[in-house]
Formats: structure tokens, sequence, C-alpha cells
């Protein structure tokens, strides 16, 4: 990264390179020693079957939480990885992702959104790590009629702010309209994203799963038996495979070239005045307009702030990880308007991916064999934990009773 003499807020100190908090001593520190357990299994993996009943191709949000939920239920599963587990270079990195209820609480994904939650509890049962913290999430400036709906959600645990009362409990907020309301979704939170990746796959390899790291996937064929994947050391058998490589999906599933666009945006950390004012007890994760973000974690500094956003067009293999002034502009405006607190030093940005497209959860038409995850757009990690599940029951039951048919629509 090219460090600024100073950074455009003024503040003292130089700007940190995102990669360096990637580093193997840092990944582990945030997984909880589980990067480097993984690691170590992984360089002493155990023999290879001469048949897995499935093959999952990808061990992000996604494919972590399929290998997961296969190994659960008995089968032999294997796990191929690009790169290392829990890595930065995908669409999951940053520490943390939101969850919520209330937005989906009434649509298609209302049920999905639950099971995601009850999951992620199952999860920090089975390995022994918090993955779900449950600081709420505050939507600012949502539309009333609409937050007085999603109040009376059955199950719910919703208020109604007025501008009063975010005032109040929210001091941390400036310049709001007089107008601006909100709602308080008590069920919402953070995940810890590269923790809940390491986690799922600790918990599959304790339950029989083998796993495959720095094995990138080269092709694979289907025919009437199986299917064969071919990797940069070796192959593989498999009974039914899941591809779960996010922004790659393209590069190995012929039907998605040109179906798929993956684009560049940017996550930023920066320093507060008062950290004690951002904590979790004290401040939630938060939605106003398109910016969005989280409080000050225990472990890593600084107040976490993002712009949801369609992003730049880019590809995968060769994206510019490279933060710039432009990147960094998108949120600082809004914190030196609505967050003048947390408007300090820039003490780290990374660079992620989103890919757009219709959604698709299920097999491939006309390939049974083959299951596939395709785009999330942007909004997708909270949900990984049930969208796992629902991948390894098409792999192994050839059919899931969660409420996944509107992602398979054509």
């Amino acid at each position: 990264m090219r460090l600024d003499k100073s950074d455009s807020a003024g503040k003292i100190g130089p700007r940190r390179e995102f990669i360096k908090f990637g580093s193997v001593t840092t990944l582990s520190a945030l997984t909880c020693g589980l990067s480097t357990t993984l690691a170590q299994e992984i360089a002493d993996p155990h023999p290879v079957y001469r048949i897995y009943d499935v093959i999952v191709l990808g061990l992000g949000a996604m494919g972590s939480s399929c290998l997961y939920h296969t190994a659960k239920r008995g089968a032999k599963v294997l796990g191929l990885e690009q790169f290392d587990i829990g890595h930065m270079l995908g669409s999951s990195g940053g520490f943390t992702r939101q969850t919520k209820v209330a937005p989906y609480i009434q649509g298609p994904d209302g049920a999905l959104i639950r099971r995601a939650n009850e999951n992620w509890r199952m999860l920090e049962k089975d390995s022994g790590q918090k993955i779900f913290h449950q600081c709420g999430w505050l939507n600012l400036g949502v539309p009333r009629n609409r937050a007085i709906a999603q109040s009376k959600s059955e199950g719910t645990r919703i208020e109604l702010l007025d501008p009063r009362e975010i005032a109040e409990r929210y001091p941390q907020f400036h310049k709001l309209s007089n107008k601006t309301e909100a709602l308080l979704d008590h069920d919402g939170g953070l995940l810890r994203s590269e923790l809940s990746i390491a986690s799922h796959c600790y918990a599959a390899l304790r339950m029989g799963a083998h796993v495959r790291a720095q094995e990138a996937v080269q092709g694979w064929e289907a025919d009437e038996t199986g299917v064969t994947v071919k990797t940069s050391r070796g192959s593989y058998r498999a009974k039914h495979i899941v591809m779960a490589s996010g922004a790659w999906n393209a590069k190995l599933v012929p039907e998605l070239n040109g179906k798929l666009e993956v684009t560049r945006l940017s996550l930023g950390w920066f320093a507060s005045k008062d950290d004690e004012t951002f904590e979790m007890k004290n401040f939630p994760t938060w939605g106003h307009g398109s910016h969005y973000g989280f409080p000050v974690l225990p472990d890593f500094p600084g107040i976490k702030v993002a712009k949801h956003w369609k992003g730049d067009p880019a590809d995968p293999d060769n994206l510019d990880r490279t933060p710039n002034r432009r990147d960094e502009s998108l949120v600082r405006n809004y914190l030196a308007r609505h967050l003048p607190l947390a408007n300090g030093a820039t003490l780290a940005h990374k660079i992620c991916m989103y890919t757009w497209s219709q959604s698709w959860l299920g097999p491939l038409p006309r390939e049974k064999r083959v299951s596939v995850i395709t785009a999330c757009n942007g909004g997708g990690f909270k949900f990984s934990s049930a969208y796992g599940e629902a991948l390894a029951d098409f792999a192994t039951e050839g059919k899931t009773e969660l409420p996944v048919g509107h992602m398979r629509k054509n």
C-alpha cells in the first residue's frame, strides 16, 4: 500500500496496510488459534478416499458451512480451497459481518434468517467459539410504515425510536434530520467472519471431514456414476460436488459465464476520540442509507464503516487491492457529518468483492450431481450457516426442506 504522509483527517499516525492484519500471526489471533490448528492438520492430511460422497469446492462462508453440515450427518466429504483457510482474498474477510432479522422477517427469507441464527448458535457449541454477538442492529431513517409492520411480526424484538429517543440513546450520531426515525432490531448484531469460517472447518475436521488448502481446482467432469475433480495436485472422485467458489464460480461453471458480475468495494477502520462510546455494550451495528458500520471490537482497534453500493467492475484474479483516496472518501464525508467522534486516523482499509447476479442455490439444471451457490449480491454472509445446510441437503439427499425455492429460478 502507498502510505500518505498524513491521513485525510489530519490525525497522527500512518495508515496501516491491511494485509499485515492478515498475517499468519494475526489471523491465528482472529480465529482464536483455529487457523494455526487447521494449518497443522492440513499440512499432515488424512489419506484420500477412493471416492467421496461429497466434494466442496471453495471453503469461504458458504463452502465451509456446507462442509460442516455434510460432515455432521456422517458423509465422507472433502473440502478444497485454492488459498488458505480463512484467507483475506475473497468476499468474507474483514473480521465482521452484520446480521439482522427485521428486513427479512415478512419476506421469503424470514424463515432462513431465523434458521441461520439457530445454526450460528449450534456452531458455537460444536466449535467452542463465540461467533454471533447479539449487540443489536439500528436502522436509521427507515420508513415509518415499514418499521411499524416489522415491529408487529410475531417473535421479533423490535423497538421504534423517534428523533428524541435516537438522540438520547445514541448521541454518537450527529446532524440527523429532526424527522429521522429508527428501528432497533434486538435480534441483530455482528458475526465474526474469519472465525466462523475457521470454526466450520475445524468442527468438520473433528467430525471426519478431509480438507486440502492451497490446492486450486482446474476442472471437473461428470458422468453417470459420479464426478471427477482435477486440481493442481491430482484428481478426486465423488458422488456429488458443490460449487461454492464465490467470485470464482464463473471460472468453474461454463453456464455462469457472462452471468456473474464481480465488483470492487472497500471497508475502512477509523480511530475514535472515545472508544468506550463505540463499544458493543453502548453501540450496535447500524445502517443509514447506503452507509453501515460496526462497534469497536475488543481485539481490533477502530470503528468499521463502509458504503453498500454496486462497486467498480473487477476480476477476482486481478483485483486492485490497494486502497486509494476515493475509497476513503466514500465514508469520510459520512463520518465528518454524522459520526464526528469516529472521524479520526485511518487505521486500516481493506478491498473486498461483491458478486452480483440472479441468485441460485441447488443442483445445476441438467446436472443433478453438481450443486452450486452463485452470487449473494453483497448480503449473503448472514445466511451462510443456513445456505450451507441447504447445500448439504442437496448433496446428500437430493432435496431440502429449507425454503430456498426463490433462489432456484432462472
